[in-house]
C-alpha cells in the first residue's frame, strides 16, 4: 500500500492547509478500499473516471492498484475540491507521487459530464461518490453509461443510503448491466449474510459490469 494511504488510514487525521489537525471522514474505509482494488485488478481498466475526489482516499485506492498495469487517463470530477475539501485531495495525490496521473476536473458533474460526451471521451472505469440524491446519481450514470466500453464497470460508494439502493434496483433492470460479485471472502462473511438477511446491501460499494452495448428500445420500461 502506497505509505500516504497507509498513514491516512491508520492515523485518521489530516493536516488542513494552515497545519490545523483534520479528524478523517468522507473517506472510503480500508474494507471497502480493498474490495474497490479486487474489482479494478480483475478487469485492469485502463481510462479511468471518478466523480467525488474529497480527501483523496479512495483515488489512492486505484491508482495504487493500478500503478500494477498502468493506465490511460484518469479523470476526477469534484467541484468543491479547493473550497469544501481545501485541496487536500489533490495534496495527497502529489504527496503519493500521483500528481500527473489524472486530471482534475473542478466543476460540477451535471456541466462536466455532457461536455466529456460530446468531446467523444470513453471510459471503462467509473467511481460514483458525488452528490447521493436519487436524481443526482442518476444523471451521472446516465452519462457514464454513454460513454462506458462494453467489458467496463461502474462502482458506487454509500450504498447504506436509500436513494442508491433505489438507483440500483432501477440499473439492475438494465439488460446491459450484471452485478460485480464481491469477493468470497467478503460475502461469505457473517456481517455480509446478517446485512443481506436484514435486507441490506452486504457492504457500502456495489459495482456493475456492462455485459452488452446499451441497445434498450425508445420505450423500454422495467418497474424497480
Amino acid at each position: 500500500m502506497n505509505a500516504t494511504l497507509a498513514r491516512i488510514l491508520e492515523t485518521r487525521t489530516l493536516l488542513s492547509p494552515d497545519g490545523q489537525e483534520i479528524a478523517l471522514h468522507s473517506a472510503l474505509p480500508a474494507a471497502e478500499g480493498e474490495i474497490l482494488q479486487y474489482w479494478l485488478r480483475a478487469h485492469q481498466p485502463r481510462r479511468l473516471l471518478e466523480i467525488g475526489l474529497a480527501y483523496g482516499v479512495s483515488s489512492l485506492f486505484v491508482l495504487d492498484a493500478a500503478s500494477a498495469w498502468g493506465i490511460e487517463r484518469y479523470d476526477i470530477i469534484d467541484a468543491f475540491q479547493s473550497g469544501q475539501w481545501q485541496g487536500l485531495g489533490a495534496r495527497h495525490l502529489a504527496e503519493a507521487g500521483f500528481e500527473a496521473a489524472y486530471t482534475l476536473h473542478e466543476e460540477l458533474s451535471e456541466t462536466c459530464l455532457p461536455r466529456m460526451l460530446a468531446a467523444g471521451m470513453r471510459f471503462d472505469f467509473a467511481f460514483v461518490d458525488g452528490w447521493h440524491t436519487f436524481d443526482q446519481a442518476l444523471l451521472e450514470f446516465y452519462y457514464i453509461n454513454r460513454m462506458l466500453e462494453t467489458g467496463g464497470i461502474v462502482v458506487f460508494d454509500d450504498m447504506h443510503l436509500p436513494s442508491l439502493q433505489k438507483l440500483l434496483r432501477y440499473l439492475g433492470q438494465y439488460p446491459a448491466y450484471a452485478a460485480l460479485p464481491l469477493p468470497p471472502a467478503v460475502s461469505q462473511s457473517l456481517p455480509a449474510k446478517v446485512r443481506t438477511v436484514a435486507g441490506l446491501p452486504p457492504c457500502r460499494l456495489a459495482g456493475l459490469r456492462k455485459i452488452a452495448p446499451d441497445d434498450r428500445d425508445w420505450d423500454w420500461f422495467e418497474d424497480f
